[in-house]
């Protein structure tokens, strides 16, 4: 697994560099696989945070292809590059495809990007996978505002590799990016941008027994045009678009529009965009026989969020990482605990003349001028807990506006990762749900809602390098329709370079 608190996160296969004596690296690899299901739907942590790579409705066939791979560009033989390895220009890349056959038959590329990298720097241009925030990648409900769940979006992003040391002594490190992204368009909204960006504190060394995190993720959906807009949120369907309408994005606040003819006061009160975020804080402790990582992800939607006035709500988790194992035949790597609540939003209702550090009904992941709400491809961008209507039982899809008709839950979660023989990995998840519905439209009742995952992962040597993944997963509860599904898939290098 991974460091836990790499910032933001890459799930896909990658390659190290050998410096001074490998001046590129290059894998690819395909995976065959299906799934099934005793209902027509895909169990939950079957598809959740998976990139949007794995379709709601089963039974499904899939097969992905990809190649990753790795250009040292400064000249390995020189002998000032012996001493400064950390100074060369690399550039890596990878792609992948996806197909999927069956009730949705789909052909998707979830990821394509070039990034060049140098000492501490790096530009990634393309789609990439991410999660970003103070999380456990593997076994982690999701990050509040971008856990992995939908496919990615494409962007220009420019940030730090991981934690970059400031000063000589290494104590304060910052992990920091930012980025222009372009959403995709749909029936409610075409040619609207992401906005991102965040920068996250480290006080202590890599090598220091105590280590404090925090730091701040900041989300936003901005311009566009719509039809479906009256005058109230948009002028003559377009939403504010041009560069000198970008600081009040960039820094959340207003800087112009009153007098704008271009602005809508609803853009004026309210800032321009969907703003979606979350601060972090974390503490990392680690103990001669044991690491523990305390961490808290503090949720916002509006200013009364920023403010902490919906205070508790946000995910909340504790990461047991054991340093010295007991027997080899079963050791467990990671065990994690989390808490969601998003039921205060800041109090019960929303008031427009009231001050927006003191309004509720923060209504998260909902906006009433980007109608299909903080998604893309109709997948929830942050946690996969709050969910869209479509994806949930016909009879908790309320009459409401909103697409996203549950937001205001509460989640109880459980994973560890173990392995076994000191060669098979094995991944657990257990998870709890209550779902009230939304500030303005509660569900019918309270359905609760239990999702669990076993997954093992095996190499199978007589394949030639193959792995096969195995994973089981079952839904019990009135949220969704109750289902007991399965995936086998196997994935081999089909080729590697080394030069």
């Amino acid at each position: 697994m991974k460091q836990l608190f790499l910032f933001t996160t890459l799930l896909n296969f990658s390659l190290s560099i050998v410096w001074a004596q490998t001046k590129s690296q290059h894998q690819a690899y395909v995976e065959v696989g299906g799934l099934v299901s005793s209902t027509d739907r895909t169990p939950f942590w079957l598809r959740a945070n998976q990139f949007g790579t794995v379709p709601n409705s089963a039974p499904v066939g899939t097969l992905r292809a990809g190649i990753t791979g790795s250009v040292l560009l400064t000249d390995t033989a020189g002998a000032y590059a012996r001493k400064a390895p950390s100074r060369a220009w690399v550039l890596n890349y990878s792609a992948e495809a996806v197909g999927n056959a069956g009730k949705e038959n789909q052909l998707l590329v979830p990821e394509y990007y070039v990034k060049l990298a140098h000492r501490q720097l790096e530009l990634v241009v393309g789609r990439r996978r991410e999660v970003i925030g103070l999380v456990d990648t593997l076994l982690s409900s999701g990050s509040y505002s971008w856990s992995g769940n939908a496919l990615p979006i494409p962007k220009i992003r420019f940030g730090t590799k991981g934690f970059a040391p400031i000063g000589r002594k290494k104590w304060l490190a910052i992990n920091a990016f930012i980025a222009h992204g372009w959403f995709a368009n749909t029936a409610y909204m075409k040619h609207s941008f992401l906005h991102q960006k965040s920068i996250i504190f480290r006080v202590g060394k890599p090598t220091s027994a105590l280590r404090i995190y925090a730091g701040i993720n900041h989300n936003a959906q901005w311009a566009g045009h719509s039809d479906s807009l009256d005058y109230h949120y948009a002028v003559n369907g377009q939403l504010p678009n041009q560069l000198s309408d970008f600081p009040n994005v960039l820094f959340a606040i207003r800087m112009d529009g009153l007098n704008n003819s271009r602005v809508t006061s609803f853009d004026y009160v309210n800032m321009y965009g969907n703003h979606i975020g979350n601060y972090d804080f974390g503490v990392e402790l680690r103990l001669p026989t044991v690491a523990v990582v305390l961490y808290h992800q503090h949720s916002f939607d509006d200013l009364s969020g920023i403010l902490f006035r919906n205070t508790p709500d946000g995910l909340s988790g504790i990461r047991i990482q054991p340093i010295r194992h007991g027997s080899s035949m079963f050791r467990v790597e990671n065990f994690l605990i989390e808490f969601l609540s998003t039921l205060n939003q800041s109090g019960p209702a929303f008031d427009p003349n009231v001050n927006q550090t003191e309004t509720g009904a923060d209504n998260y992941f909902n906006n009433q001028q980007y109608q299909d709400g903080w998604s893309y491809k109709d997948h929830i961008l942050g946690t996969p807990f709050i969910t869209l209507k479509k994806d949930i039982k016909s009879e908790n899809q309320t009459n409401t506006q909103w697409a996203i008709n549950n937001n205001r839950v509460q989640v109880a979660h459980m994973a560890m990762q173990a392995t076994i023989a000191q060669r098979m990995n094995i991944v657990a998840k257990i998870s709890y749900s209550k779902n009230y519905g939304i500030p303005s439209g509660p569900l019918l009742t309270v359905p609760s809602q239990w999702s669990s995952l076993v997954q093992l992962g095996v190499p199978l040597s007589w394949l030639g390098g193959t792995l096969l993944t195995a994973s089981a997963a079952a839904d019990f509860g009135q949220l969704y329709a109750n289902a007991i599904g399965a995936y086998v898939g196997l994935r081999k290098t089909v080729w590697h370079q080394a030069r």
